[in-house]
């Protein structure tokens, strides 16, 4: 069984939590409601807790679950744009898919380097679903029990995803060049993001 298989049994396993399909039309997406508006780009970046990856060309914010496959083919399509210092990503774990995914998204955010221990998991999670699937998702991903100030951060990640309106994870936050904030749900392509760069401020 090849890869692309084994990824058709994950998103079957997990349509009903992605709550998401994975088309998308990058560039003619609306802004979100105007209650969001204003200060809401600056608003959510002292609220989330994240880990960035790049320090070149515009910011956006990623929600990931480390249950989440497309997540993880989110994380490859965005890779060579951060290398190529035309994107700057701020990856929001939450954790909502599985029971697992809770001490998984622990395992990075309580790190102390957090980038090496995303990109670790990461790694890991390639492997991990490409193998067969027990009931609980992948296995052999790094886990830590969930300290207080982690389950409050990955709470408050989950409250600013809810307010996007977003119906799943990945999810994609951006500011655009006319200062509004702009939503790009489900799996994007590297292409996608190409399109839409030029537009973000």
């Amino acid at each position: 069984m090849n890869r692309n298989t084994k990824l058709t049994i994950v998103t079957s396993m997990l349509v009903g939590a992605l709550g998401m399909g994975t088309a998308l039309a990058a560039t003619a997406l609306p802004p979100l409601p105007k209650m969001v508006q204003n200060s809401y780009w600056k608003d959510i970046g002292q609220r989330l807790t994240y880990i960035q990856e790049g320090h070149k060309g515009p910011v956006i914010y990623d929600f990931i679950d480390p249950n989440c496959p497309y997540c993880h083919g989110m994380y490859d399509e965005e890779q060579p744009l951060i290398k190529a210092g035309k994107l700057s990503v701020r990856y929001v774990p939450v954790a909502y898919l599985l029971p697992s995914s809770t001490p998984e998204a622990a395992a990075i955010l309580q790190s102390p380097h957090r980038i090496q221990a995303l990109q670790h998991f990461e790694e890991l999670a390639a492997k991990s679903f490409a193998a067969p699937l027990g009931p609980q998702g992948p296995v052999g991903l790094p886990q830590a029990k969930a300290l207080p100030q982690t389950l409050h951060a990955l709470r408050v990640n989950m409250a600013v995803l809810q307010s996007t309106h977003s119906m799943g994870v990945p999810a994609i936050l951006y500011e655009g060049k006319n200062g509004t904030t702009g939503l790009m749900p489900g799996m994007v392509s590297r292409g996608e993001l190409l399109t839409i760069i030029p537009n973000l401020k």
